[in-house]
């Protein structure tokens, strides 16, 4: 799946009648960014995140068919075309944490560098999330590669170099459901702090193309002449992804 990170599949349910099991679904809560103006691409992108209270409402009805939600902000070099790399550091939940890999209790996160690839997903083990704890991620181009970097407590948590393969062009976030043979329940709003978002070559119309669909944000300004640009925070607003009218059954920024 492009847009998710697991060791096995994920699902959710919305309403019982009006959704179709085992089926990916996507939050409308997102901030979407890019693309910069000519031919300059963004190097690095750094933010923080103090992921929300896990899930509420999450059933399973087959052990062997978990639910799963993701957490997550991505850089590409597209607008979510399937054929280029997702470079996607992930938190993700479920209620069954050893399917996917992870020790944590069912009321913490993991999370994990990772990325999608045409030919699949590649990925670092997930590394438990204490409740209450800020991450730190910086997603940056380095040599032709894009060097992903998980931090909590100063310390590297995870971290995941994998090849560039276009300048990259758009960065974006996603909360995901995986509906199994059950439904996601509710998501808890959270904040994406600290986002600072670095560029090859200026650009200072890039404000321009940074588009939110039900979260708001600090502003989003630069100091340098469009260069660097930075907002304080983004606040994503809850979701529930049993309800048709708060999610959408592919990834788009509309």
């Amino acid at each position: 799946m492009r847009y998710s990170y697991a060791l096995v599949p994920l699902v959710s349910a919305m309403q019982a009648m009006a959704i179709d099991p085992d089926t990916w679904y996507f939050g409308n809560s997102l901030f979407y960014l890019g693309p910069p103006s000519g031919n300059s691409a963004i190097t690095k992108a750094t933010y923080s995140i103090v992921p929300p209270t896990v899930p509420s409402g999450a059933k399973v009805s087959n052990t062997k068919d978990q639910v799963w939600v993701s957490v997550w902000v991505g850089a590409s070099s597209s607008a979510g075309d399937d054929n280029t790399n997702l470079y996607q550091p992930i938190f993700n939940w479920s209620l069954d944490q050893e399917s996917q890999g992870c020790s944590a209790s069912v009321d913490e996160w993991c999370v994990a560098a990772s990325t999608f690839t045409p030919s699949g997903q590649l990925g670092q083990p997930y590394v438990t999330v204490p409740n209450n704890t800020p991450v730190d991620f910086e997603i940056a181009v380095e040599n032709e590669k894009v060097v992903q970097t998980v931090i909590m407590d100063g310390k590297v948590v995870s971290k995941e170099s994998d090849a560039l393969d276009s300048p990259l062009k758009y960065l974006y976030s996603s909360n995901e459901c995986y509906t199994g043979s059950g439904n996601c329940g509710s998501l808890a709003g959270y904040y994406i702090n600290n986002l600072t978002v670095t560029l090859s070559a200026a650009d200072s119309k890039f404000d321009q193309v940074m588009a939110l669909n039900g979260v708001t944000d600090d502003g989003f300004t630069s100091s340098d002449g469009g260069l660097t640009w930075h907002t304080e925070w983004v606040k994503v607003n809850s979701v529930d992804f049993d309800s048709s009218s708060a999610v959408k059954s592919d990834f788009s920024s509309s």
